[in-house]
């Protein structure tokens, strides 16, 4: 199709306008698989955008229904985040969705992408693509689409990637994604489990229960997983504005920290699950004329975590930034 053309032709002028910078440890783009656009840094995998779809069978449809971003260890360079299968197959790397997503009577699900119902996330195209010795992009044009293959909501999701300034070796990961109503008034509803951006650990850690968290001053202090439902006015655990993980993979010990933008739909629930998966969620209303831009940041380091000191210094210093 035209935007794979598109996108491809991206990739090739990107690798040789690259290729100095590649020997000089810069980061650059390549393609090893259709329709996965890897970033690295000199050789080394710094993360890689999902994004084929293929429906030809249950089996690819099952692989391919959503777009998702899988992250590399800073130091191993070992994948450490989740794919297809495993608990809960449709969480996966950095991903974004609402499982009610409300147009008048019809309410379309965006997280789950339910076979039944044919609805999914789809590459549109990818209008940018950069890398330099300091730090690489990439837009992603997404469609959400219906059973009919029709948009709902259409995304553009910038993903900027640098390398952390802390001690620890890390990525710093900026997510900014705008949401553009293709059906009038829609209603972006559900749960702090099922809805909004959120990160999953790798297969591992599940077979374990073996996350940890660390949150601000002010919430619970326990490292186990605080799991909460939606109840009560208002609910519990809500507006932390940055919440971190810690895991064990393959002997290894991996650190991410979410920062959102506090300007985002209050309250913003969050969510912790000792499997491994956490983020934040909110409802509101998309407007036909109004997009709606999330803005977010992960820096995932290969360590243990920081002081609650210093991850709250880096939460100020993202939130001064968004101004």
């Amino acid at each position: 199709m035209i935007y794979h053309h598109f996108a491809r032709l991206c990739l090739a002028i990107g690798i040789l306008s690259t290729a100095s910078l590649k020997a000089a440890d810069g980061f650059h783009w390549d393609e090893p698989h259709p329709g996965e656009y890897r970033l690295r840094l000199g050789d080394a995998p710094v993360i890689a955008c999902m994004t084929a779809y293929d429906d030809s069978t249950p089996e690819k449809r099952e692989e391919t229904y959503k777009v998702y971003t899988h992250v590399f260890g800073p130091k191993s360079g070992e994948v450490i985040t989740k794919g297809p299968g495993g608990k809960y197959p449709h969480h996966r790397g950095i991903y974004l969705g609402w499982n009610k997503t409300i147009v008048g009577d019809q309410s379309y699900d965006f997280w789950h992408c339910p076979p039944k119902t044919g609805v999914h996330q789809r590459l549109n195209g990818v209008p940018e693509m950069h890398g330099d010795a300091d730090q690489a992009s990439v837009t992603l044009s997404i469609n959400w689409n219906d059973g009919e293959g029709k948009p709902v909501v259409k995304e553009s999701r910038t993903l900027t990637v640098r390398k952390s300034g802390n001690e620890a070796p890390g990525w710093t990961i900026d997510v900014q994604s705008k949401l553009s109503s293709q059906r009038g008034e829609i209603r972006l509803e559900g749960d702090r489990q099922h809805a909004g951006l959120q990160y999953r650990a790798v297969q591992e850690v599940a077979e374990k229960d073996s996350a940890r968290y660390v949150r601000p001053a002010g919430f619970p202090q326990e490292p186990e997983a605080h799991e909460v439902d939606d109840s009560g006015n208002p609910p519990r655990h809500i507006d932390l504005d940055w919440l971190t993980m810690t895991y064990d993979a393959n002997g290894k010990q991996y650190t991410v920290e979410y920062f959102a933008d506090p300007s985002l739909p209050r309250p913003a629930l969050y969510s912790e699950r000792p499997y491994g998966r956490f983020g934040s969620f909110f409802k509101t209303v998309l407007k036909a004329d109004e997009p709606l831009v999330l803005r977010y940041r992960l820096n995932v380091s290969e360590a243990a975590p920081d002081t609650q000191e210093n991850i709250q210094k880096r939460y100020d210093a993202f939130v001064a930034g968004l101004k």
